[in-house]
């Protein structure tokens, strides 16, 4: 029999004190306020704010995950619009787990894996994704040939047959989206700057399974986990470094204890190179920056200091933190797939974190997130707004002077 990640298989009914003591106080329904200065910015649950019943909020969903556990509700369809909007940020859990240690994040997950298990999940709308991941190993259905292309000219080392000390996973988005690949070049040629050696494992290298993991199918994730594994173990790299959150998230939670390699997401590494002074910005970037935290990086993994350090480092830039910052953050829209299904709402909800920084005056919103990119750059262009959304990457190569003109 196939090894699992999972020895332990967790199921719905495994977490039945959580869902049956959920007291229905509402904080999930809510950032901290008392760390939020403005009453505008309190509300901090995509679904909750944009359909405005309980049972979009992580109290409802609680309900309604103890409800269809004791067999007393039956999957309606309002019950699985709830349930696939939800965006799986994690507020409802930042909120609530520190207060009464329920984890109305985790029973969500969850309820999305009994869905798929029994088959009322995911959506129709999801299919297009999983048939790119079934025919093509990557979920935008490209071809694996080209998915190392974006390197082409950086002098990176083929992992499957150099030796490295750093092995870049560079995820589906930036890997193939024209205009993302900006932004892995540049942590590319930052890394390459430490002196390390550093290499990539191109057309060998595979969805990491995050949106697998997300609608709920943890079997099929766990063969592009498996592979991804047994490639990465086979390079011997010391450091496997991801440079999206949502593959950064996955590793660190389900690949580490299988794979041979310390796993860091980008950021913890460029930082900790401009401490060290191998990397030193020295050319002014005069820009007023706010940082958007993106979820699976910060509340997921906690990774909140080394991007701000990076953009600390950068001579002439002023940096303003969003009134929903740290954990509090606001998710993109573009979490937990479920702009793939409902593509509206997933724009506006970029839309309101777009309003967010322009509140604070802002001229760019820095962020380090495929998905937050592309989702607030659509934000943007929806409210017609002059922000410029940045990833963080660029923005300290401008600090360097070495940006790709």
């Amino acid at each position: 029999m196939k090894k699992r990640l999972t020895a332990t298989r967790e199921v719905l009914s495994d977490l039945r004190d959580d869902f049956s003591l959920c007291g229905k106080c509402k904080l999930c329904q809510a950032c901290h306020v008392q760390e939020v200065e403005h009453a505008r910015f309190w509300r901090n649950c995509p679904a909750g704010t944009r359909f405005r019943f309980d049972n979009y909020y992580a109290s409802g969903r609680m309900e309604m995950a103890r409800a269809y556990e004791l067999c007393e509700i039956e999957a309606t369809p309002g019950l699985i619009h709830s349930l696939y909007t939800c965006m799986l940020c994690g507020s409802c859990q930042q909120q609530c787990f520190p207060l009464k240690q329920i984890n109305p994040l985790r029973v969500t997950e969850l309820m999305r894996e009994t869905a798929v298990r029994e088959g009322w999940g995911p959506l129709p709308e999801h299919q297009p994704a999983l048939d790119n991941l079934e025919e093509h190993d990557n979920l935008l259905g490209l071809p694996q040939a080209d998915r190392g292309k974006w390197a082409e000219g950086l002098g990176l080392k083929s992992a499957a047959q150099e030796e490295v000390d750093i092995l870049i996973f560079t995820g589906c988005h930036y890997s193939y989206k024209e205009g993302l690949i900006p932004a892995a070049r540049s942590a590319a040629r930052l890394l390459a700057s430490t002196g390390a050696r550093v290499g990539i494992l191109g057309e060998g290298e595979l969805c990491c399974g995050a949106p697998l993991l997300e609608l709920g199918d943890r079997d099929w994730f766990e063969t592009f986990a498996w592979e991804n594994i047994q490639r990465i173990n086979a390079t011997q790299a010391k450091t496997v470094v991801t440079l999206c959150p949502h593959c950064a998230s996955v590793f660190s939670e389900e690949y580490a204890p299988e794979l041979e390699a310390e796993v860091m997401h980008a950021s913890q590494v460029i930082s900790q190179a401009i401490k060290e002074k191998k990397i030193q910005p020295n050319h002014e970037v005069a820009q007023k920056v706010a940082w958007h935290d993106p979820c699976r990086l910060g509340r997921r993994l906690g990774i909140y200091d080394p991007p701000r350090r990076i953009l600390a480092s950068l001579p002439g830039l002023e940096m303003v933190e969003l009134p929903r910052h740290r954990g509090n953050t606001l998710c993109c829209g573009n979490g937990g797939m479920a702009a793939y299904a409902f593509p509206d709402y997933g724009e506006w909800v970029a839309q309101e974190r777009v309003f967010e920084a322009e509140f604070t005056g802002a001229e760019s919103l820095a962020t380090s997130c495929p998905w937050c990119e592309e989702m607030l750059r659509q934000g943007a262009k929806a409210r017609g707004s002059d922000l410029v959304v940045e990833n963080l990457f660029t923005l300290l190569e401008k600090g360097i002077g070495g940006e790709e003109r």
